[in-house]
């Protein structure tokens, strides 16, 4: 298979599509542990009424009933403590940082109180009744320990108090006398215990069982996400190959473009058809791109730009330009290195996701390649998976190149050819871009930290119907948690890919080098102090999935 510059997945924009409306964004899904904060909260606020219902009938109802007049005043108290923390918390509770804080004091109160209440009440009467409705609702908290810790703390108050009134160490007060019979008062001692863990064990497992569902469903939706993904970037090169063409008799198929003779077509592009081609001395192949015929001065620019480029730097990450000149009819070709492989678009397509030592291998000798393009003073403005190709040659090293220089910009010029439109692929162009602004080549490492996202994770890190919408999250939003996606990642590679894809180009790398070395070490877990520091402020001021508005970060989207 041969490699063509052709620039069909390219989109040239209008830039009076250049965003839209932040108001008009959509929503990221809630991850499972948030949904199920959210679950906890909304059961917190309903046991929270029920509770402040039964504390105030309680309270109405205890002047009422007699007993010992120091307990009942002190259960009285009791229900106006917990009756106001259950009205707080069904008022105020959100699944927000301040929710562990509320719910701990919602535990304590409701232990206290309860053991009051019970005492009061009788602790051979069916008012523990009510404490294992508290059990079942504490004992699916995501605080696992406080949790425990309270149902246990619970039962012991319980089975200290029963336990001293049937040894007759303190007296029975309750309203409701428990039975003489030391084998009753036994069975109460025991069994009611058991009921309060029972509860507390059948709630602990209910949580886990909606954790695990949840992390089913996720990981089938991460599946059909990264199904999904393949597909666009199958039909994207389906759309290409019925263009390209390839293997047919072209229009200038048996011409010679210099010392080269042209056979069929092995592909098409938006500005021309490619040829393979072999030497007059009939040893060396090549590609021979040449320009279609058009009317269009500035496609004539964009193709003489490509050469220009293309043939301006020597490097092993970039295909070999060898020759420029123009057919007898004036008809441009450029010839170039003939590549055999594939591109990453393609082992995108076969795997969801590359295994991390082919990612590490693959961006040393892009940022290789990107480095030289660099330093030569060029700008690619188009990397993607379908511009990166892995050069197979027959007996020699699989190498990794970067393709279609069609689009690409020198650092010195003022790209007019191109002003006031947006020039790249949507999914794969950084924020600058999106806007239309100046790029330089810091542009091209956040389309490279965008691709190695998708390698990684095996989907692209902004995603939408249509362009608008794509653009508007490259400009506005942060993609999902690289980890939330492929959780056998090192948690490193969350700090890295969030100074890849930073939206402030100042921000990210320094260089492709820089960018290389610190995947290296993020896929190690041994990040360097500074950008550990420099990651984690990234995503403290916009979180995954988070969204920017009016200049600040905001996560009110995220599950």
């Amino acid at each position: 298979m041969a490699a063509t510059s052709d620039e069909q997945a390219t989109v040239v924009a209008r830039s009076a599509s250049r965003t839209s409306d932040p108001a008009g964004s959509g929503t990221v899904g809630p991850r499972s542990e948030q949904a199920l904060r959210i679950d906890e909260v909304a059961r917190a606020r309903g046991m929270a009424l029920m509770f402040f219902v039964l504390t105030a009938v309680s309270l109405c109802s205890f002047p009422l009933l007699g007993g010992v007049d120091w307990l009942r005043y002190t259960a009285m108290g009791a229900c106006v403590v917990y009756g106001g923390t259950c009205a707080y918390v069904a008022i105020r509770a959100k699944p927000d940082e301040h929710y562990r804080r509320l719910f701990r004091a919602f535990t304590v109160t409701a232990v206290i109180g309860s053991g009051i209440i019970v005492y009061y009440i009788g602790v051979f009467s069916p008012a523990p009744i009510a404490t294992t409705l508290g059990i079942s609702f504490i004992g699916t908290s995501s605080d696992r320990r406080w949790a425990v810790g309270s149902c246990i703390a619970g039962c012991a108050i319980y089975s200290t108090s029963t336990l001293l009134i049937a040894l007759g160490v303190i007296p029975d007060l309750g309203l409701i006398r428990g039975p003489e019979s030391p084998a009753i008062q036994l069975f109460a001692i025991v069994m009611v215990p058991v009921v309060f863990l029972g509860t507390l064990r059948l709630a602990s497992n209910a949580r886990r069982t909606a954790q695990n569902a949840m992390m089913q469903v996720e990981d089938a939706a991460r599946v059909v996400q990264q199904r999904d993904a393949q597909l666009a970037e199958a039909n994207l090169d389906l759309d290409k190959a019925l263009e390209g063409g390839g293997g047919r008799i072209g229009r200038h198929t048996g011409r010679h473009a210099g010392s080269w003779y042209l056979g069929p077509v092995i592909g098409r592009g938006a500005m021309g058809e490619v040829y393979s081609a072999i030497h007059e001395n009939g040893q060396s192949t090549a590609a021979v791109k040449t320009l279609v015929a058009t009317t269009d001065p500035e496609q004539l620019i964009r193709f003489q730009r490509e050469a220009e480029i293309a043939s301006r730097v020597r490097s092993p990450g970039l295909v070999s330009v060898f020759e420029i000149g123009a057919l007898d009819d004036a008809v441009p070709y450029l010839v170039m290195e003939l590549l055999h492989g594939h591109d990453l678009a393609w082992f995108l397509r076969k795997a969801k996701q590359l295994e991390l030592p082919e990612v590490l291998a693959m961006c040393d000798q892009i940022a290789a390649g990107l480095r030289d393009a660099h330093v030569g003073g060029i700008i690619h403005r188009d990397i993607k998976p379908s511009n990166l190709f892995r050069h197979e040659p027959d007996g020699g090293t699989p190498a990794w190149k970067i393709l279609d220089f069609g689009v690409s910009k020198l650092a010195d010029s003022q790209g007019t050819l191109t002003k006031n439109l947006l020039v790249g692929t949507p999914g794969y162009m950084s924020p600058e871009q999106a806007r239309g602004d100046t790029v330089d080549a810091r542009s091209d490492l956040f389309s490279f930290g965008a691709v190695l996202y998708r390698a990684l994770t095996g989907q692209p890190p902004f995603r939408g119907t249509d362009t608008p919408q794509i653009l508007f999250d490259v400009v506005y939003r942060s993609p999902r948690r690289p980890t939330d996606l492929a959780p056998t990642l090192p948690a490193d590679l969350d700090l890295f890919i969030a100074i890849a894809v930073a939206k402030d180009p100042q921000r990210r790398f320094a260089s492709p080098i820089e960018l290389a070395t610190t995947l290296h070490a993020a896929a190690n877990n041994q990040l360097s102090p500074p950008f550990r520091m420099r990651g984690q402020a990234l995503i403290a001021e916009l979180p995954w999935g988070g969204r920017v508005r009016g200049g600040r970060a905001s996560n009110r989207d995220l599950g």
